[in-house]
């Protein structure tokens, strides 16, 4: 397992219940493929650094997960589907997934090279 980042912009004129939907239409899938998810957060309205679909403003979510490495191309392949969704950008956390939740998740702690 890994952990990943996702943040995500949702269109500003979406009301705060479809806002809520969507952040957890994008929890329920991550939990459905198996990931676990550490933190999200809902970072709010913000000005954007240029307009995207003629918006000035997005709805910006963070969300920090554990996961293997197909579930982000899931994630983003819903998020090109969806409308409200003006960008999207998954990488690798640099935070590491420790001992104790590699255990928990029943993958093996340390790696054994072969010679």
């Amino acid at each position: 397992m890994r952990r990943y980042e996702t943040t995500f912009i949702l269109d500003p004129t979406l009301s705060e219940e479809k806002i809520e939907q969507e952040i957890t239409k994008v929890e329920e899938l991550i939990e459905a493929q198996q990931g676990k998810i550490v933190k999200t957060d809902r970072w709010g309205l913000r000005r954007l650094t240029y307009p995207i679909k003629k918006k000035t403003q997005g709805y910006y979510v963070f969300i920090l997960y554990d996961s293997e490495a197909g579930l982000p191309k899931e994630i983003e392949k819903s998020f090109r589907l969806n409308e409200s969704i003006l960008r999207y950008l998954t990488i690798v956390s640099l935070e590491e997934v420790s001992k104790e939740e590699k255990e928990k998740s029943g993958e093996p702690t340390s790696k054994v090279r072969k010679a």
